[in-house]
């Protein structure tokens, strides 16, 4: 940028007089201020500001193709940037080896708030020792969505059981008493599990009510094959509960192509609460994810006292409740002959 010497020049003045501008001084004449002033704005001349340590935070989501993770890391970045932080991004396709080199990076870079959007850690139960040693070398850490077991560091996400018992409670209100839930693949992770506990707690309170779950791969193409298993196993199935999104819309497009009426003759309940849902045909019921709770405690997360992180006593497991959307993909159960 120029400097106060450049716009001197640039204006036929000295320094001095170009600094009583700078300064408001009355001395200057008036056509001689608004050289000087013309000089700076053509030479894009502005006063620097005292220098100030950037406050930067790393952000792992597995990648930015699903939009619910589109849709968190938009969410934080939003209200980290209200609270005076930036966000930098990094994705790991969930594989740890990815997840550790970006946290090393960002640690030599002196970026030491990191937070974790479903780790690698959500997916496993073994030891992942790049946590503890972040920890360790002074780093903060905030898990979102699965974390390590027995971490100092503070875990936050949706309440998965309440959203297996709330996506129960909307179809058994509906009247359906055969239901199938596609999941993704299996892990050992605790977390994946407390979603069908939910469920099948409140499945047992209701007489000749059943749950047929299955685990399938994430995403759309899981959805397709999670429905045709469910669905040619159990026909007399007339409600699927997904355990995100873009397996209920992959569920549904399967449905589709072999001329099941979604919700006529299956019922299907989605996950996350994505934009997306309220797009397809027929628009698609959810249990939504609690972002802006979520993305709340990330930015006074950032902005607490960096003595009160990371010691057992600050580092509560805090799980936020989702809530039901019903859009035209559920509906009461009607009765039928099958499926064509």
């Amino acid at each position: 940028m120029a400097s106060l010497r450049d716009v001197a020049t640039h204006a036929g003045v000295s320094v001095a007089t170009a600094s009583r501008v700078l300064n408001n001084s009355e001395i200057v004449s008036p056509k001689t201020r608004e050289r000087v002033e013309r000089s700076m704005k053509e030479l894009l001349f502005s006063i620097p500001e005292p220098s100030q340590p950037e406050k930067l935070a790393g952000l792992f989501v597995p990648d930015i193709l699903n939009p619910i993770f589109t849709q968190i890391t938009q969410a934080i970045e939003m209200k980290a940037r209200d609270a005076g932080w930036a966000i930098v991004l990094c994705t790991t396709g969930d594989l740890a080896s990815a997840e550790r080199e970006h946290a090393q990076g960002f640690y030599t870079r002196q970026i030491t708030n990191l937070i974790f959007v479903s780790s690698v850690a959500a997916n496993t139960a073994e030891h992942l020792p790049h946590y503890q040693a972040l920890l360790e070398h002074g780093a903060r850490l905030l898990f979102v969505n699965g974390a390590p077991n027995d971490l100092a560091a503070p875990a936050i996400g949706d309440d998965e059981w309440a959203a297996g018992r709330i996506s129960a409670q909307h179809i058994l209100e509906l009247g359906h008493r055969s239901i199938g839930f596609i999941t993704g693949v299996e892990t050992t992770s605790s977390r994946s599990h407390l979603r069908l506990s939910g469920i099948k707690e409140m499945i047992a309170a209701v007489p000749n009510a059943v749950i047929h779950p299955i685990n399938s791969d994430w995403g759309v193409e899981g959805g397709v094959v999670g429905a045709r298993k469910l669905l040619e196993s159990h026909p007399d199935i007339t409600a699927l509960i997904c355990a995100s999104d873009l397996t209920a819309i992959g569920a549904m497009n399967y449905c589709q192509s072999r001329g099941i009426s979604v919700p006529d003759d299956v019922s299907i309940l989605g996950s996350d609460g994505i934009e997306m849902g309220r797009w397809v045909f027929p628009s698609l019921s959810t249990v939504a994810q609690p972002i802006d709770a979520i993305s709340d405690y990330v930015a006074a997360w950032l902005t607490a006292e960096e003595s009160t992180q990371n010691s057992p006593a600050s580092t509560p497991d805090i799980a936020f409740r989702p809530t039901l959307i019903a859009r035209n993909s559920t509906r009461k159960v009607r009765a039928r002959e099958g499926h064509k």
